[in-house]
């Protein structure tokens, strides 16, 4: 029996998570590998990515072996229906836009699969994020390659979830990361990254995707102005979010985005002025604090991945939720998506966008 403290490293079969492994080993651990099965991968139509694709298990198999290490695969497929499409699914069909990333990474990565390192002894879980992780405190922090920076999909995470991890690659620059990779002798050095949904078909939305896999369809309705006037007929709601400028098929003399989206009355509202996007309050529900804050507090707010975080002034409601007074204004906020709460390069933690301010100004005229 080794006498070296045991890491559960989670591998996909990418550069990422590989190179984390190793780094854990050099650091004196013993590691485990583990994948997770997260669906069937024996349909016949071509994915555009798989999470346990046949390409990947081969990668990771490769990997392990390279490494000298156990690997294991463990099956959360049911899970992954439950906790990520079906939720996704029945975010979409009501007009909001779900973050299916943030909730697998909740649910499984940092849930049923840190319970099973627990159940093998590990101390801990090993992720190929990039992001900075003090682990002891269970603080997390901006990774330093800004271009590679997940800490808006880790902005949900408990600090007990936070302490049982580890994330080797925070401090590090992706063409590090590849170099360290060739230097080990890894195969997946140079292997391609997916900007892609990890559950989806070529030339299909991943709302559509999720239609199809649950059987269902989307109602057809109107497409509509600010002033109600019918523009044209859409297909489903569950194929707009708000912002939205192209797949639009209505011709407004200038460019025109989805303004809201109406599923009581299962009708999508356009406008071409950009300006009724913006927002500077927000209402999040499921808000969680990995670092304790007082009732009212300051921080930084973002609201999609890659947007920019803007100053708020935030306030704890009772329910699990908050209210954020913006300093500026934000473009589409999506209920739905996530808002990450930030000090500087600390993370504070996050929540769902449940409601907006953005819709005041016309909100009776195209709910009347």
């Amino acid at each position: 029996m080794s006498a070296k403290p045991l890491l559960v490293a989670a591998m996909s079969g990418g550069v990422d998570s590989s190179v984390a492994a190793a780094l854990s080993l050099e650091a004196g651990f013993e590691v485990v590998g583990v994948t997770l099965k997260l669906k069937e991968c024996d349909d016949s139509r071509e994915r555009v990515k798989a999470c346990c694709g046949i390409d990947d298990f081969i990668q990771v198999r490769l990997v392990a072996a390279k490494l000298g290490i156990k690997h294991y695969f463990l099956d959360l497929k049911n899970e992954f229906r439950e906790k990520v499409l079906e939720y996704a699914w029945q975010e979409y069909r009501i007009g909001r836009t779900p973050n299916p990333c943030a909730m697998c990474n909740f649910y499984l990565k940092f849930g049923f699969l840190a319970d099973y390192a627990a159940k093998l002894g590990a101390v801990g879980l090993i992720t190929g994020h990039y992001a900075i992780l003090d682990h002891e405190k269970g603080r997390l922090y901006h990774a330093l390659d800004a271009g590679k920076d997940q800490v808006y999909f880790l902005s949900l995470l408990t600090n007990e979830q936070l302490q049982f991890c580890r994330m080797p690659l925070g401090k590090m620059k992706k063409d590090e990361v590849r170099r360290k990779a060739e230097a080990l002798g890894l195969e997946n050095a140079d292997r391609q990254e997916s900007q892609d949904a990890c559950f989806g078909y070529r030339g299909e939305s991943f709302a559509n995707t999720l239609a199809n896999y649950f059987g269902e369809q989307g109602h057809s309705g109107d497409i509509v102005d600010t002033e109600g006037n019918i523009l044209g007929q859409h297909r489903g709601i569950h194929q707009y979010t708000i912002g939205q400028r192209k797949g639009l098929n209505v011709a407004m003399g200038k460019p025109a985005y989805v303004v809201k989206i109406d599923a009581e009355n299962n009708r999508i509202v356009l406008s071409t002025d950009a300006s009724l996007l913006l927002a500077d309050k927000l209402e999040l529900k499921n808000i969680n604090l990995s670092v304790k804050r007082e009732n009212e507090f300051t921080c930084q707010v973002q609201t999609r991945y890659r947007q920019r975080p803007v100053g708020a002034k935030a306030m704890l409601l009772a329910d699990n939720r908050a209210l954020l007074h913006l300093n500026e204004p934000v473009s589409a906020p999506a209920p739905g998506q996530v808002a990450a709460l930030y000090d500087g390069n600390l993370v504070l933690g996050g929540g769902i966008i449940d409601c907006t301010n953005q819709f005041d100004d016309f909100k009776k005229t195209i709910e009347g």
